[in-house]
């Protein structure tokens, strides 16, 4: 069974940057299911336990409706992952209920097993973490495709907000190596991996009102916020659609460095603001790193643009809504 695992694991997207010796080093964790039609892979609301890699069939996702019932938000096939977020968030619970339709054969990754080989800082691990990372980061690219789509077609300008304007006064001095260190998002690091962090960027000061990257500019880095906020927005002509706000402890850029394309939104400071900026070449470097520090930077920027992707989720959703709505009113 073993051997048919590792012949499945191999054909499996997630794995493929793995070698065979690789994969052989994470089959325990691995086990291959079987369901049949309208069978439950997992429930909305369970203890999320692992993740499903589909090798053969179909799976429904539906998430449950305020009152009663549930809907039907996606279909997924061979190749796609199915509860992914359990490997990357400790303790959550299953956001939507995963059904086969027709026979269905995947994958099983065991967190447990998973978050052991992570701790144990072993590569193949390391490598199935950045691939997921970059699932997210695509996920994430095509969200913000639909946002625009949806924005373009609703000719309603409440949708739109004037770019920020900066404060007159100029930002304080502070300490930001001991800043760090009480951001939510570090702390996990310890003082050593901190001081790696600090030492692998620059600190840059950004005037608000500045734009810190425009639409359609090619990735030159990322950047952490320390103190201050950046919005994350579309330019439509003259006029800007917010997707988010980040503050403290926030990435911007993760996802264009990951997947190395051009920014798909203008980031502008909302006030002024302190970065801890990496260039691209530094941080793929920390990216592709096999020490305690690189795991910490995995973790904690899969787990940004896990925030990011469920925000502008939701603010897709909302987009959808009112969009259906003025139908209907246009329709009457």
């Amino acid at each position: 069974m073993a051997q048919i695992i590792e012949d499945v694991m191999a054909a499996a997207p997630v794995y493929r940057d793995l070698t065979p010796h690789e994969i052989a080093d994470l089959v325990l964790g691995v086990e291959l299911r079987r369901f049949r039609s309208g069978d439950t892979m997992m429930l909305q609301g369970a203890e999320s336990d692992g993740a499903y890699v589909i090798t053969s069939g179909a799976v429904t996702i539906a998430e449950r409706l305020p009152g009663g019932g549930e809907t039907v938000i996606a279909e997924l096939g061979p190749g796609d992952l199915v509860g992914e977020m359990a490997l990357l968030m400790r303790g959550g619970r299953r956001t939507a209920t995963a059904r086969a339709k027709g026979d269905v054969e995947a994958l099983f990754i065991d967190r447990r097993y998973f978050a052991a080989g992570l701790h144990l800082l072993r590569p193949a691990s390391l490598k199935v973490l950045r691939r997921l990372s970059l699932t997210i980061a695509e996920r994430l690219r095509a969200v913000r495709r639909h946002i625009r789509g949806l924005v373009d077609g609703a000719h309603v300008s409440d949708l739109f907000r004037p770019p920020p304007v900066g404060d007159e006064h100029p930002p304080s001095d502070f300490d930001v190596r001991a800043f760090m260190a009480i951001l939510p998002s570090l702390r996990e690091f310890d003082a050593n991996e901190i001081d790696g962090l600090f030492a692998a960027a620059r600190v840059d000061s950004v005037r608000g009102g500045s734009p810190l990257r425009e639409q359609g500019e090619a990735a030159d880095g990322c950047r952490l916020v320390i103190r201050g906020a950046m919005l994350l927005g579309q330019r439509h002509g003259e006029r800007l659609h917010q997707l988010d706000i980040l503050g403290p402890g926030r990435f911007v850029g993760a996802a264009s460095m990951l997947d190395r394309a051009q920014a798909d939104c203008a980031v502008i400071a909302v006030e002024d603001a302190t970065l801890l900026a990496f260039d691209a070449r530094r941080f793929i470097d920390l990216w592709n790193g096999q020490d305690r520090l690189a795991l910490r930077l995995l973790e904690t920027i899969t787990t940004d643009l896990v925030i990011s992707l469920d925000t502008e989720s939701n603010h897709l959703a909302r987009l959808a809504a009112q969009a259906r709505m003025r139908a209907l009113a246009g329709g009457e």
